[in-house]
């Protein structure tokens, strides 16, 4: 019972003075039980998944990939954890110490998962990054004429300078958890791009675990794609906070330029406009593509009237064609047919993109079906935001073609056929916005004249329908996400026996020799020696693998690398059968040209029986 603090004599509430409403005293509630729940929830989640956890090697995998091997006990941690999240979002007052640490624990579930319970990095194309910025720390200098990417080497000059400073040799120990910690600062970078158009209400957080459960791309690897995603995330929040005008997901009348800020902002405004620009500064030199991504967004801001001020765009872009110009001139000189070839072919990007991926056996295909299908579900999540929106009377324009805007990437280059991926991870967060605001709307109460009427309609078995649903998607965003990650570990994941029968052949081999693999994709390669030894791959001149054999005698590498992932990256993509790369190293060996100087855990390494200094 509220009880009133009483009048002392000579105060305001004694008789002849003006009365002054006494103040509430609120007696303080005990926790209730549901307090728990959600923690508790969060808890046995976590449980199940490190109950779960066991290590996995390449050899054991099909076409299907990581997602046979686990445990149905680890998967049981996710629908457990939506369900956790959505009963938070669901409480009058959800809290957001326990939604951010449940985020906090998602990021671990899905993105850990790999790096958990895998022997080594994943992707080729990460140890390969290392190499780049291993010859940088050594030579002081990018390698010219080598490799396309050597001519943005923001990224790789930044890790040659830390691994210096920090007196290693290199980066590798970076690479098993990099994806790790880069997609938990995107994930940070899309919850403050969520508050700062939808505001810190349920719809935000909503939004921030549509991208945390929907990013199956794998483009989060250690790359300068990745470092820059994250610039790229920050900028559009910075923006988003202190240089749009009313709002991204608000209606209202604007031209870019017009009317001045108010002028408790215009310190802010400043230092956002100093922190764009540093931003643009770091983007130019370190990708190709996010700077020209980043400046066509803001584009779409200042065509629909959202920028305070229309020559934002140009702040990013003119740094990025600068460098392209100059500093990218090794690059385009000589084969600037090539950087334009593909302009308006979108058909030829469908191919590359869509079509052209579709090879492989029946687990692989089901597994770019299930890619195609999450993105699928994320564009119906937006659509369905857009339409909650729509019919609140909210205008939704600026943040639909935000998300359509990278689309726009096919009609420009087909990107080595990953324009598509590129398109679905840059779009992802302003459709994530949109997604959350589907499913805020069907978590959201009744509200205003006529709700409780509204509410008493409801069957009673359809009131828990939003939350069921809502937990249901995201549940299915998150398995289908740790299903498309993990699609291609049998051939893309490595054990230390493939790192050392690597690191073997760079010790044995002497400057001008060749070190073979039978795929590049499949093979931990290119993390030492860059631009000293000779790193081909067999499949590039023996297509199919079709008398492999043959083709290996023929080429006489001085050191070829055979492992399981190779052996699982023939049968699924080529349909050889099972033993194919024991049948090839048989070969090889009975011809007296080669024999074997390693051979570890499936990992074998062989050396040309006449080699010597070339």
């Amino acid at each position: 019972m509220t009880r009133l603090a009483p009048a002392m004599p000579g105060s305001r509430s004694s008789p002849g003075r003006t009365r002054v409403r006494p103040k509430l005293l609120r007696p303080r509630l005990p926790n209730h039980p549901k307090d728990a729940l959600v923690p508790a929830l969060a808890v046995l989640a976590g449980v199940l998944w490190l109950a779960g956890l066991r290590q996995v090697t390449p050899a054991e995998l099909g076409g299907l990939g990581l997602i046979t091997a686990l445990s149905p006990v680890l998967l049981a941690a996710y629908p457990v954890l939506a369900a956790a999240v959505v009963a938070e979002l669901v409480r009058r007052r959800p809290r957001p110490r326990v939604l951010a640490s449940c985020t906090v624990l998602g990021v671990l579930l899905v993105y850990g998962l790999q790096p958990s319970s895998e022997q080594t990095a994943r992707l080729t194309v990460s140890w390969l990054h290392t190499g780049f910025a291993r010859y940088i720390a050594e030579n002081g200098q990018p390698l010219q004429g080598y490799d396309a990417r050597f001519s943005w080497p923001g990224f790789f000059s930044l890790i040659a300078f830390l691994t210096r400073a920090s007196n290693a040799p290199d980066a590798t120990p970076l690479l098993q958890w990099a994806p790790a910690v880069i997609a938990g600062i995107a994930v940070l970078g899309v919850r403050v791009l969520a508050v700062a158009v939808l505001g810190a209400g349920r719809a935000g957080w909503l939004a921030t675990w549509i991208f945390l459960l929907a990013e199956w791309t794998e483009q989060d690897y250690f790359s300068p794609q990745a470092a820059t995603y994250l610039i790229m995330l920050a900028a559009l929040a910075l923006v988003a906070r202190y240089l749009v005008r009313p709002g991204l997901a608000y209606g209202g009348k604007s031209r870019p330029g017009r009317g001045a800020p108010p002028p408790n902002l215009v310190r802010q405004r400043l230092v956002a406009h100093g922190l764009l620009l540093l931003f643009a500064l770091a983007l130019a030199p370190t990708h190709q593509l996010t700077p020209f991504l980043l400046a066509g967004l803001l584009l779409v801001m200042a065509l629909t009237g959202r920028l305070w001020a229309g020559w934002l765009p140009w702040l990013v872009l003119v740094p990025a064609l600068v460098w392209f110009t100059l500093g990218a001139k090794d690059f385009w000189q000589g084969q600037l047919s090539m950087v334009i070839g593909d302009f308006g072919q979108v058909s030829s990007s469908v191919d590359q993109g869509i079509t052209g991926r579709f090879t492989g056996d029946a687990g692989r295909t089901a597994i770019l079906f299930l890619r195609v299908c999450l993105t699928g579900t994320v564009g119906a999540l937006a659509l369905g935001g857009w339409w909650s929106r729509r019919r609140r009377g909210l205008r939704s324009v600026p943040l639909v073609l935000l998300a359509l805007a990278p689309l726009g990437l096919a009609a420009l280059q087909s990107y080595g056929g990953e324009v598509f991926v590129r398109c679905y991870l840059f779009a992802l967060p302003f459709a994530a916005i949109l997604g959350g605001c589907c499913l805020d709307a069907l978590l959201s109460r009744p509200s205003g004249p006529g709700a409780m009427r509204a509410a008493s309609r409801v069957r009673p078995r359809f009131r828990g329908a939003g939350p069921v649903a809502a937990a249901i998607v995201l549940a299915a965003l998150g398995l289908g996400t740790i299903t498309a990650r993990g699609g291609g570990d049998a051939y893309l994941s490595y054990t230390r026996a493939d790192v050392a029968a690597v690191a073997d052949a760079y010790r044995l081999a002497a400057p001008g020799q060749t070190i073979s693999v039978l795929s590049a994709d499949a093979t931990p390669i290119g993390f030492d020696r860059i631009g000293v030894v000779n790193q081909p791959a067999v499949e590039r001149t023996c297509p199919g693998y079709v008398r492999a054999a043959t083709c290996v005698l023929d080429a006489a590498p001085d050191y070829l690398v055979v492992t399981p992932s190779q052996e699982n990256y023939g049968r699924i993509y080529y349909g050889l059968s099972a033993g194919w790369t024991d049948r090839l190293v048989s070969d090889l060996l009975y011809s007296g040209n080669y024999q074997v100087v390693f051979d570890q855990g499936g990992a074998r390494l062989l050396a040309r029986a006449d080699r010597g200094q070339p």
